[in-house]
């Protein structure tokens, strides 16, 4: 769902911009993909970015909330329609502020936290604290019947996927979704935010081919070599068995994967999560020295935005019409 409708004016704007790049003289590929790169390297933008701007709007916080209460009273109405009590959701941020993740990014926080795979008791808490405030209608929930709160939530959001559904997700086959079939709140947003194109049987393959380019950039051949160079700094650190930087976060998941995977019921001791979480760090900061020793993020924007340019290039005409499509409101 389109968090905010987009003004006809931006996606035009959007749409003529990227018309007017494709059409005027410029360098080479070659030299295109790496200039854009070193753009993308400051403002973490790449060929992609004008698309999701325009697809998905750009956040403003206000904006967000005002519309996400809109949903939330509409929610509410529909409920009532349908014979519950609702409460809207507070859609304001909480006011704690946590250290969590303060200098995520860098290597202080790896050292301290490595990718966050297990966090401490603490950590635990100040990650809660971030999150959204509790439900106010769980009581009420809570005060159902088992048969009633199935219908409660077939109200609110519409039943889950079936069988077959699943089957077919599993399989990477992502319906498109329809607000109609989802409850108040598919209803309630699509009140507020207008049909989205970018979810319809027309475009919902086009995006779903937009999101596998950026998901299956490690089989790309250009990866080989930066991987290579990154995998060799992490064998002289000590971890000659990690080929891919991929493979360092797996390794760190892996260790409670292979303990519940060998049949244990109970849940991991302490000293055994202090084991996993002390490999977990010594991992996140040789892979981050490594990541910086090699250039590893630069050089990965660079095939990244050659990836994008060329599907951009493929896929021009379908990606205006969407967007032209967005600008109209749906």
């Amino acid at each position: 769902m389109r968090t905010h409708p987009i003004s006809i004016p931006t996606a035009l704007a959007v749409v003529a911009a990227l018309a007017l790049t494709a059409c005027t003289s410029g360098p080479a590929a070659g030299d295109r993909d790496t200039a854009e790169a070193d753009t993308a390297t400051a403002d973490a933008r790449t060929p992609f970015s004008a698309y999701w701007d325009a697809m998905y709007g750009v956040y403003d916080d206000d904006a967000e909330i005002a519309d996400r209460e809109r949903v939330e009273r509409l929610v509410a109405d529909c409920m009532a329609a349908e014979g519950f009590d609702y409460i809207p959701v507070d859609q304001h941020p909480p006011k704690a502020v946590t250290p969590y993740m303060d200098g995520y990014g860098t290597e202080d926080w790896a050292a301290a936290h490595g990718y966050g795979a297990f966090p401490t008791d603490e950590e635990t808490r100040q990650m809660d604290e971030q999150v959204a405030s509790e439900d106010p209608n769980q009581d009420y929930v809570d005060s159902l019947s088992e048969s009633e709160q199935g219908a409660y939530y077939a109200a609110l959001e519409s039943p889950g996927p079936d069988n077959d559904a699943l089957l077919k997700m599993k399989n990477g086959e992502m319906p498109a979704y329809d607000w109609e079939a989802s409850g108040c709140r598919g209803r309630s947003q699509h009140a507020v935010t207008g049909d989205d194109p970018t979810q319809s049987e027309r475009y919902a393959p086009l995006v779903a081919a937009m999101n596998a380019l950026q998901q299956d950039q490690a089989a790309d051949p250009a990866m080989v070599p930066i991987e290579a160079a990154w995998a060799d700094c992490m064998a002289d650190a000590g971890y000659a068995d990690l080929p891919t930087r991929q493979s360092a976060v797996d390794s760190v998941f892996d260790q409670s994967t292979r303990y519940w995977d060998s049949g244990n019921s109970d849940e991991p001791s302490d000293a055994l999560r202090d084991d996993w979480r002390d490999y977990e760090i010594e991992v996140a900061v040789a892979d981050f020295r490594c990541g910086e020793a090699v250039d590893y993020d630069a050089k990965a924007l660079v095939v990244q935005t050659a990836r994008e340019n060329r599907f951009i290039d493929d896929n021009r005409a379908e990606l205006d019409e969407m967007l032209a499509e967005i600008a109209q409101g749906g």
